[in-house]
Parts: C-alpha cells; sequence; structure tokens
C-alpha cells in the first residue's frame, strides 16, 4: 500500500490541513462537519499528535470484474479430494439436506434466498451476546412475559412475532441527519434467522431423520405461553455467496482460514485431527491444515450448533452415523435439470446413490477404507467432520455471481450501467461518499483473501489505522467498528474462542510480543500461522508491535460484500435495516454513535472511540442516494434474482415461525414444543424459476407489510 506526499506551496499538507481542521473540524465536538470521508481521513491524519502523523491511502483502485478475481482453493487439496465433482455433488447435497439438522434444518434453512434468508416471522433475538453493560432491550423481556412493547403499543415484538416495515429501522431518531438528535425508539434485538428448538441429544434412530431430543422442561425465553419456539441465532445471517473470496468467515471471523478438519478453529485447536488408515487398515490421529479453507471452517460450526441445527450433545459422529444410513435428500425434490445433481436424480424424490458411495468416490481412500473402529464408530463416521466441510466449501466455491450488470460493464458493454449507476459509482461510492475504503476490489470487501494477501505475503491481516478519535490503533484489516451499536451490545471480533484466545489477530499478535514497544515490525503469530507487518499502513512513523500498544477490536465485524445486496436484507450484523436508503441514512449521519467526536459510544474499556475513521457525515444529497441505491442494485446478478445456475437448488420445507402469533402458538403432540408454520421451497433446475412459473425473488423489505 502505496502513501500519498502532497504539498501547497511548498507547505506540508498535514500543515494545510491542520489549518482546515481547526477552521473546519470541530474536534470539540460542538460541530457537526459534513466532509467527504476521504477528507475526513486526511483531516483526522493532521489532527492527530505530531509523533502519530501520517496519511491515508490512497484510494482503493475503481473495482473490476469479479471474472478476473481467482478462486481461492487450498493448495493441498488433492491430498484428501480425488474427483473434484464428486465432491462438490456430495457438498450441495450436504448443504440442501434437510436430514442432517436433528429438527428437520438444512444449512440451506437460513441460506435458501440469494444465500441468506428474507423469513420475517420468530425472527427476533433478544440482544443475547448483550452481557457486558450495553442497554437493555425495549422490545423483548429477557425474563418474563412475551408481552413486549415498543413505543408504547403492545404487543409488539419478541418470540414469534412477525416483524412489520415500520419497525425498521431499530433505532429511530426525531432527526435522521443528526446522529444526536432526540433518540424516538431504539433496542439491542437482533433481526436473524430462526434454528432448532431447544433440546438435549439422545441418539440417532435408523431410518428417521429426526433425532431422538428430550425436550427441555425449562423453556427458556423462546417460548410462548411456556410453549417452546425455535430459538434465534444472535446475528444476522450473511449470504453464502461469494463467501468463498472471504479470509475469514461469520461476522467476528472465528472460521479460520485453515480448516483443522474437525471444527472453525484451525490451528488454535492443537488436539483436532482426524483419522488416517495405513496399508494395513490400522488406523492412527492425523492433524489437518488446510489453508484457504474459512468456508470449511465455517460450515462444521452451524450443523453442531444448538442454536442452529443440532439438539445439544450431538456430535459430527453422530451425524455421519445418521445421514451415512439415509438416502441423500430422501425428503426432497431434486429438478432433473439441476446443474449439479441431474445425474443422480430421483424419479419422485431423493438421489440414486448414497453419502457412502459420494465419499468413497470423492476422497481418498485413506480417510474412509479401514474397517477398524474407533470410539465406536467407523473411520467414515470419525471424519465426517472433514468430508462435510471440505466438499460444502467445493460447492459454496461454485456459487459466484460475476455477471451482474456492474461486472458486464466492466468487460466491455458500456450500455449495461444506467447513467444513475454510473454516477452513483464514480461520484458517491467512489467519491463523496467514501464507501470504497472498507468495499474495496471486486468483491466489495476489504476483508477477502485477494486484499488481504499479496504475493502470499500475510503481512496486511494486521493494520496501523488512525482511529475516529485521530489517534493510531492496530485493528484487524477488513474489520471495522461503524457505530452501528456501542460494543457493549456485541463486542463480535473483541470476543474470545473456546481456549480463551481473543478471535483478533491484532490482539492475538500483541499477546505474543514483548512488553516494551518493539522496532521489529514484523512478528509470527502462532496461534493462526501468520506473519504481522503492522507499519506498512496508514499512520506513519509506526514503532512497531507491542503489547502496551492501543488496538481497536472491540465492536468491530467484518465487512460484507455488497454483490447481490438488493436481495440480502435485513442489513448490518443485527439485521437493524430493511432497506438500502436506511443504510446509507445511517452512514450519511455518520453513524449512530452518540456524543461528541473522539468521545462516544464506540467505545469500549480504555478506548474513548473504536470508530472507523471514515464514519463522519457525507453531507449526500437525495439525488446522491438514488443514484447510490442504482449502482448497488447493478451488483445484482440476474441468475441470483432468477435461480438460474450455478443458484439452482432441491426443494426445501423451511419453518417460518408457529402456528399462532406472539401471543399463542399451537403446541405439537409428540414433544411439547410448538408447531411450526412450514414455507414450502420448490425444487428450481438450471434455467431458474421463470420455467416453472415462478416470479424473481425479491428484496426483504417487499416481503414486510
Amino acid at each position: 500500500m502505496t502513501y500519498k506526499s502532497v504539498s501547497l506551496q511548498d507547505k506540508p499538507v498535514s500543515s494545510w490541513f491542520a489549518a482546515f481542521v481547526r477552521k473546519f473540524l470541530a474536534v470539540d465536538g460542538k460541530q457537526t462537519p459534513i466532509i467527504p470521508a476521504s477528507l475526513a481521513l486526511l483531516a483526522l491524519a493532521a489532527a492527530a499528535p505530531a509523533q502519530q502523523q501520517g496519511f491515508p491511502p490512497d484510494p482503493p483502485p475503481e473495482p473490476g470484474s469479479l471474472k478476473t478475481v481467482q478462486v481461492p482453493e487450498p493448495l493441498n487439496l488433492s491430498q484428501y479430494v480425488v474427483d473434484r465433482n464428486a465432491a462438490i455433488v456430495l457438498g450441495k447435497a450436504l448443504f440442501w439436506e434437510q436430514q442432517a439438522g436433528s429438527d428437520g434444518l438444512a444449512c440451506a434453512s437460513c441460506h435458501f434466498h440469494a444465500g441468506a434468508d428474507n423469513r420475517t416471522t420468530n425472527q427476533l433475538n433478544p440482544g443475547l451476546r448483550n452481557q457486558l453493560g450495553g442497554t437493555v432491550s425495549q422490545t423483548f423481556n429477557k425474563t418474563a412475559s412475551n408481552r413486549l412493547h415498543k413505543g408504547g403499543v403492545p404487543p409488539n415484538g419478541g418470540p414469534n412475532y412477525t416483524l412489520k416495515r415500520a419497525d425498521f429501522p431499530f433505532r429511530q431518531l426525531a432527526n435522521p441527519l443528526d446522529r444526536n438528535s432526540a433518540v424516538v425508539f431504539d433496542t439491542d434485538d437482533v433481526a436473524s434467522s430462526q434454528g432448532a428448538f431447544r433440546s438435549q441429544f439422545t441418539a440417532t434412530v435408523p431410518l428417521i431423520f429426526l433425532d431422538q431430543c428430550s425436550s427441555s422442561k425449562q423453556v427458556g425465553i423462546f417460548s410462548v405461553g411456556h410453549i417452546g419456539v425455535r430459538q434465534v441465532e444472535p446475528r444476522n445471517t450473511p449470504t453464502v455467496i461469494n463467501a468463498v473470496f472471504n479470509y475469514r468467515n461469520f461476522w467476528d471471523g472465528r472460521a479460520n482460514d485453515i480448516f483443522n478438519g474437525r471444527n472453525p478453529f484451525g490451528p488454535r485447536d492443537s488436539t483436532a485431527s482426524i483419522l488416517a488408515a495405513d496399508a494395513a487398515g490400522a488406523l492412527s490421529p492425523e492433524y489437518v491444515s488446510i489453508a484457504n479453507s474459512s468456508l470449511a471452517s465455517q460450515a462444521v460450526g452451524p450443523a453442531l450448533s444448538d442454536l442452529e441445527m443440532s439438539c445439544s450433545g450431538r456430535v459430527f459422529e453422530n451425524l455421519g452415523h445418521k445421514l451415512l444410513g439415509m438416502t441423500p435428500l430422501q425428503l426432497q425434490s431434486v429438478d432433473p435439470t439441476d446443474s449439479v445433481l441431474a445425474p443422480y436424480a430421483g424419479r419422485f424424490l431423493g438421489l440414486t446413490t448414497t453419502y457412502r458411495d459420494l465419499i468413497m468416490k470423492a476422497f481418498n481412500q485413506k480417510y474412509w477404507s479401514s474397517r477398524a473402529m474407533w470410539n465406536g464408530y467407523t473411520q467414515m463416521e470419525n471424519n465426517f467432520s472433514l468430508f462435510w466441510g471440505l466438499s460444502i466449501q467445493m460447492y459454496e466455491a461454485t456459487l459466484v455471481s460475476d455477471n451482474s450488470p456492474f461486472d458486464q460493464y466492466k468487460d466491455g458493454n458500456r450500455t449495461a450501467m444506467s447513467p444513475e449507476a454510473l454516477y452513483g459509482l464514480t461520484r458517491v461510492f467512489m467519491g463523496k461518499g467514501g464507501c470504497s475504503f472498507c468495499h474495496k476490489g471486486a468483491e466489495f470487501t476489504g476483508a477477502a483473501t485477494s486484499q488481504l494477501i499479496t504475493n502470499n505475503s500475510q503481512g496486511s491481516l494486521v493494520e496501523h489505522m488512525l482511529m475516529g478519535d485521530g489517534n493510531a490503533a492496530l485493528y484487524d484489516s477488513g474489520f471495522y467498528n461503524i457505530g452501528v451499536r456501542p460494543p457493549g451490545d456485541d463486542i463480535g471480533l473483541g470476543g474470545a474462542d473456546p481456549f480463551g484466545n481473543s478471535l483478533s489477530f491484532t490482539r492475538a499478535a500483541k499477546g505474543m510480543a514483548p512488553p516494551d514497544v518493539s522496532t521489529n515490525h514484523f512478528f509470527f503469530v502462532p496461534l493462526d500461522q501468520f506473519y504481522v507487518n503492522a507499519c506498512n499502513f496508514q499512520v506513519l512513523p509506526c514503532q512497531g508491535i507491542s503489547r502496551t500498544f492501543r488496538d481497536a477490536v472491540d465492536g468491530s465485524f467484518k465487512t460484507p460484500t455488497l454483490r447481490n445486496v438488493e436481495l440480502t436484507g435485513p442489513y448490518f450484523h443485527n439485521g437493524s435495516r430493511s432497506t438500502l436508503e436506511q443504510v446509507i441514512e445511517f452512514y450519511n449521519r455518520g453513524g449512530d454513535r452518540r456524543g461528541a467526536p473522539g468521545a462516544d459510544t464506540s467505545g469500549y474499556g480504555p478506548n474513548a472511540a473504536n470508530l472507523a475513521p471514515a464514519i463522519q457525515p457525507l453531507g449526500l444529497q437525495p439525488q446522491d442516494i438514488a443514484n447510490l441505491v442504482a449502482f448497488l442494485k447493478s451488483l445484482t446478478d440476474e441468475r441470483v434474482r432468477w435461480e438460474k445456475a450455478p443458484f439452482d437448488h432441491p426443494s426445501l420445507i423451511i419453518p417460518n415461525g408457529e402456528v399462532g402469533d406472539q401471543n399463542r402458538v399451537w403446541k405439537q403432540d409428540f414433544n411439547g414444543q410448538a408447531m411450526d408454520n412450514l414455507l414450502p421451497l420448490p425444487a428450481v433446475g438450471k434455467d431458474g424459476r421463470a420455467v416453472k412459473g415462478l416470479g424473481p425473488i425479491t428484496s426483504f423489505d417487499a416481503g414486510l407489510q
């Protein structure tokens, strides 16, 4: 990354901008400046103490077509996968397999709509990650009654509530252009995805797709009238389309770039291993390290999560034992023209092959061929997490939307984008909006592998940047606190893995550094097996990594892609906005943190502010906003909108809230839990929805009343 040295009449630009700051930038909070984000970055640099002065990098180049970006792939994939096509078939079947969940959920149950989730009933989580002194939910009573209130008009919100258009945004101000104006309504609730019922795993039953689980007598907060409803996850569901380009996955980055074959945490879990067979069939543990595989790390998480797909206590050996005895997709139909599954499509339901046969065809026999038992399970059952993670990753790696009007324009079709969309790109997105500083590259995210890894160097995973208060800090590249919520609601990247280590690369690097200020800019972090070069970026000079150097990671989340964003609402990690216009309104006023710049509600712990410096009032006018929305819509690939290959899929029955409403639900007879409303998703083949007589998929807001 390069730095610009600019002068004005032989006067250093920092001095010129210091005068600019003194005149126009209210560092004491008495004024709210409206300046382009790109200028705000330079202004903050000028306002910093002399020893921390430096200049932000040049604005990133205008993004190009996604066709120019290579899909990341493990270098050692052939050690495990011997038939790529068979692995993709296996991955697509497993991703859409509703027998995989303990109570009928598939991965696709939360990723069925442009790779995301557009359901509106029973989609509220009461801010369960708010355990660190943040605000108390105003719409979700965490302990007692389910009759919940918003704006003084009960009942509104809570378990099995159906979201309305008027509920958004979740933070409503008297003056939408002034982030410090009176708060009309606010909540720490999260619009997310309903998952599993609360229960304890007992066993799998041969030929029965539901696991045997015991329902908890204490149904907890996810209940209506003491009848348990499906639990809802604590963060909004991001799209899996183009997720293969992310260096890390999940909002907090816990899905490690290195897949260990067992769980999301890569080399952080030193005990993770699979079983390898020798020529005689004897088994022994083998440690797995597969880089460029954060999607595999991500895939093995929800399958066992007792919030998402599983009864509590289930392990991958249980899941493997269950599915290896089942006909794949036997409860679902597969279109005879499916772009991946067509050769195996049954006449009515399911596939004409087995998961066992697909594994044997796709994977090296070293990992499945032994007849020896280990801890009561076969080798194939013991290694099911490996097969699950890698095959789903390989399927998801085909979900690349690189033919949007924007891509067509970049590929040479100069009529593919409207004049409004082009203005939105060149004058707003790349200009006064400053969007491209974070949503950079053809992937439209600074968290993409190509944006972080250059010539196989990992030095850019941690950066040195001037924060919103004008002071320097280390932070994880591609992860920012943009002031959506106070960090106490959800510290995001500032959280820890199950082993007590910070999820943040920055804090991991600091933990490895000597206590005194280091002059060594490069530092190896064995926890995640990468090198840090923290002094190669936005603030010069840099003193290197030390344990005492400030970091700004609390309340930070991964920058999401903007591709197909028209279809992937609700938006932000808490799902608090239902339209693109509401998102832009948030940025236009400089976020939702309260207080003066440099001492606002984005702060946490020792930091008065963790705010990314680009989050400043933008001064966008109505036509600017309309043009920016037009540009964002030009990032929609019509194949995604119409579910054409590779975005076609089997049928799926999706829980869509419970029968009843937020005041009363009907109980299932056999387990005492609430009865699901079921949403049937029809099978779609390679030619998409139109040939089925179906219309296009629509935005989240279009489904609200």
